[in-house]
């Protein structure tokens, strides 16, 4: 079985290893079912020793959670918390493509569909279509930490602000209007002001000084982008496969978590055929001639499973991979690159309704790799949305839980288990089934 993937590329970004990159927080406002802001963070308080060593990351004397979980009703917005970092990262990679002005980019199918979409503002109030989105995101890159967020009214930017955090905090761009002569840029973003007339009104302008090679912001462009946010409901076949990913000596690791789903897989083979190369100049002189290279790969994937006669081994046979594993095998080989990648390299990792489809010993094990010291030496952390109540029974910091809840008038609040009343002894799943579920209706009969 074959399967086409469109792979777009407007810049060379090699593997980076990311392990002095921490998430500390992400934030949105009018968007989605989040009407006023919302503000997650993986900050912990380490005023509060449990299992500090074991669940949280140590830096510059702050802790942040190694995992933390997200729990709430369907609905309630677990899906678009996780579309918060999505967005942003979107709106990274769209803004050189539109300030390109290219009709025939413009025009491919991977960015036309893009760029149709709008930014998903809160409907169910009125005039918040004539209100601002806002976005945030909080990194700390080296020990450094940066602050960046930028607001759009009608698809324009009609404010953007990084910050930068180290002893003392210097903001690094501030712009006030969608105009770039509204644009003060300073520190490690002021080479870029030579080509600030390239900031349309409807791009970002640390997207743009990433396009154009300014040193720091492709770095911090390149930290935004390498966050891997997966939902497991869409996990339907087989997505992103790349051939760096699946050389053999990745494959012998993927196979080794596999194994788990499937005893029977003795392993992988997996073939990429180029069908199609499009190139497409950007259509400017400040873009340096840059070209986009649009490619088509058809992926084909086999398991290779032996033969027994009894308990001996007589032969080998190959089976198309789509239509002899489970379900639950599949959306595994999804997941699997971007989890060893994380652990071995550092970095983000979410994953939404990280139980889907998985059985329950095989989602804690997969948690519990980034919790063991052993295997995840670079700091990653996990983010994942779940309805599994067990997670948290166990060996769980209150300040790792969220909850997400929806009012009558579909606005959607995000709360730290922390903020309520625990008492000591409380059944901490059966608290938070209270908290993140509420009291489901009687249904009569």
């Amino acid at each position: 079985l074959e399967i086409m993937i469109d792979m777009v590329y407007y810049s060379k970004r090699g593997g980076t290893n990311m392990n002095n990159l921490i998430l500390k927080s992400i934030s949105a406002s009018n968007f989605g079912p989040f009407k006023e802001k919302c503000y997650f963070t993986t900050e912990s308080n380490i005023s509060k020793k449990e299992l500090l060593d074991r669940n949280t990351i140590e830096m510059r004397e702050e802790r942040y959670n190694k995992v933390s979980y997200i729990y709430g009703t369907n609905g309630a917005g677990k899906t678009n918390l996780c579309r918060v970092i999505s967005q942003i990262q979107k709106l990274i990679m769209l803004s050189p493509i539109i300030a390109s002005n290219n009709p025939q980019l413009l025009e491919l199918q991977p960015f036309k569909d893009e760029l149709n979409s709008k930014v998903n503002y809160f409907k169910l109030a009125k005039g918040c279509n004539e209100e601002a989105t806002e976005f945030g995101i909080e990194l700390i890159m080296n020990g450094i930490t940066y602050s960046y967020s930028f607001k759009i009214l009608n698809d324009n930017i009609i404010e953007e602000i990084l910050k930068k955090k180290n002893k003392r905090t210097e903001i690094i761009l501030n712009r006030t209007s969608s105009h770039y002569d509204d644009i003060i840029l300073k520190s490690e973003l002021s080479s870029f002001k030579a080509n600030i007339s390239v900031v349309k009104e409807n791009v970002l302008c640390l997207s743009m000084a990433a396009f154009l090679n300014n040193p720091f912001a492709t770095e911090l462009v390149k930290a935004i982008d390498s966050i891997k946010v997966i939902n497991m409901s869409s996990m339907l076949g087989i997505k992103n496969l790349s051939r760096e990913e699946y050389n053999q000596e990745n494959i012998d690791k993927y196979l080794k978590i596999l194994k788990l789903a499937d005893p029977t897989l003795k392993d992988l083979k997996v073939s990429f055929t180029e069908s199609k190369i499009e190139k497409q100049k950007m259509g400017a002189d400040d873009f340096e001639n840059r070209e986009l290279v649009i490619s088509n790969i058809s992926v084909d994937v086999k398991s290779i499973h032996n033969i027994y006669d009894g308990d001996e081994i007589t032969d080998e046979i190959e089976l198309p991979f789509l239509k002899i594993e489970s379900n639950g095998t599949i959306r595994m080989l999804n997941i699997i690159p971007n989890l060893i990648n994380t652990l071995e390299n550092g970095g983000i990792l979410v994953i939404d309704e990280i139980e889907n489809g998985l059985h329950p010993n095989l989602v804690k094990i997969l948690i519990d790799y980034f919790y063991n010291k052993d295997i995840n030496k670079n700091n990653a952390q996990l983010i994942c949305t779940s309805h599994n109540m067990l997670l948290v029974e166990k060996n769980v910091r209150r300040d790792q839980v969220w909850v997400i809840s929806k009012n009558k008038y579909g606005q959607s609040y995000l709360k730290r288990l922390t903020d309520f009343k625990i008492r000591i002894g409380e059944n901490l799943s059966q608290k938070l089934l209270k908290e993140a579920f509420g009291d489901f209706p009687k249904i009569e009969y």
